[in-house]
Formats: structure tokens, C-alpha cells, sequence
């Protein structure tokens, strides 16, 4: 996978070390419901696409970049190397007439193992509920992950995970820009807690059990 295509992130220099040791998923967070790891540890993938957050039945809106853009960030404390966003869309935008059709609308499917990735991180909206974020900096959000093989797209997932909870997060008071701000803050916590934090612990288990497991549920 050429550099050119991963993104450069001032939050990669949190990592530290390189990426020798891949830790997406941690154990299960506070507020994931379920979690499952398939046969991530053999796999060990290390380049991730991350495409566009999709909405669930039902569900009318929620911050989708912001969400996406977690994700990646998500994926580089624990030592993976999302790809490009811009790369990844840039393959999706073929126009429904065709590429030669500049007037037609495009196609929002991304096509996996197109870039040559090692993993895709599928995430859905199942619910997004923000009753009065202004006042009561409150979130009622459901969201599914699931980290695909690209090699196997029908197979088992090599990870996921579900969270249904409603976060609250400190009020403080500002213009429309600190608001914004706050979002996107909160949807740092929310695919983190997602994802799970305990990183170290979920290391050292898949160091120790890979070769012995292939499925746990927890």
C-alpha cells in the first residue's frame, strides 16, 4: 500500500513506537452490549479503509463525518494506519451514467479491496437521539462496528461490536463553534467506548491466546 494514500494525523504521534502491535478492539466497553473477535489476530491487518457511516432504518440524521473521522481516529490510538478518507471516496465517486456522464449523480458504495486495504471498518447508525444538545449536552446513540476482511466480504466480521447508551458529556457555555467543538469531542468518546479502551490488556490476550482461540464472545 503506497504511504501516499494513509493519513497523516497529528494524533498518530500518540502512538508512539510504530505499529508493530495492533490492538482494535480492546476488551468490551461500558455500554457495548455485545462483542465478538473473529480471526483478527491471524489476519493482523494493518492498513484500514474506513468508509462513509451509514444510517440505520429509521434513523433520519446524526453528525456522519464527524462519527467517520472518530473512527480513524479510533484506529490510530490503537496502532492501525486508516487510509485517506479523500482515497477512499475518490474510488466511490463513479458517476450513475457513467464516468463520462459529468452531470450524473454518484454511486455512494465503496467497492472493498479496491485500495488494496487490509480491513474495512463498517459502522451503522442505529439510533442518534439529541433531545437538547445545546442545554443538556445529552446523546442517545445505538451504532454497530465491524471490522470486514476484504478478501472474504461475506465472511465472519474479524470483529464486532455493538453500544446502546445514552452519554452525557459537561455543559459549558459558548458560541455555535464551541458547540460544534463539543460534538466532536463527543464522538471521540463514543467510538472509543466502541472500540473499547482497555488497550494494553487486549494486547497482551491476543499475544497470549492467538494460536490457541478463534472465537470469543464476550
Amino acid at each position: 500500500m503506497q504511504s501516499a494514500i494513509r493519513t497523516l494525523t497529528a494524533v498518530a504521534v500518540l502512538v508512539g513506537g510504530g505499529a508493530a502491535c495492533q490492538t482494535t478492539p480492546s476488551l468490551k466497553g461500558d455500554g457495548v452490549e455485545t462483542q465478538t473477535i473473529g480471526d483478527l489476530a491471524s489476519v493482523n491487518p494493518v492498513d484500514i479503509a474506513v468508509p462513509p457511516v451509514e444510517l440505520g432504518p429509521g434513523v433520519t440524521a446524526a453528525p456522519l463525518g464527524m462519527l467517520r473521522t472518530s473512527s480513524a481516529r479510533a484506529l490510530v490510538r490503537r496502532r492501525y494506519s486508516p487510509l485517506a478518507m479523500s482515497a477512499v471516496d475518490e474510488s466511490m465517486a463513479v458517476p450513475v451514467g457513467g464516468l463520462n456522464d459529468s452531470s450524473a449523480a454518484l454511486e455512494a458504495s465503496y467497492s472493498m479491496g479496491a485500495l488494496g486495504e487490509d480491513a474495512v471498518l463498517e459502522v451503522v447508525v442505529e439510533r442518534w437521539e439529541m433531545p437538547d444538545w445545546t442545554a443538556l449536552r445529552s446523546i442517545e446513540a445505538t451504532l454497530t462496528g465491524r471490522l470486514i476482511n476484504p478478501r472474504e466480504p461475506m465472511g465472519p466480521a474479524l470483529w464486532e461490536a455493538r453500544l446502546d447508551r445514552e452519554f452525557r458529556f459537561s455543559v459549558e457555555s459558548g458560541t455555535a463553534s464551541s458547540s460544534d467543538r463539543a460534538l466532536r469531542e463527543a464522538c471521540d468518546e463514543i467510538m472509543s467506548t466502541l472500540m473499547g479502551d482497555d488497550v494494553a490488556t487486549r494486547r497482551e490476550f491476543i499475544t497470549t491466546n492467538a494460536r490457541d482461540v478463534q472465537n470469543l464472545d464476550f
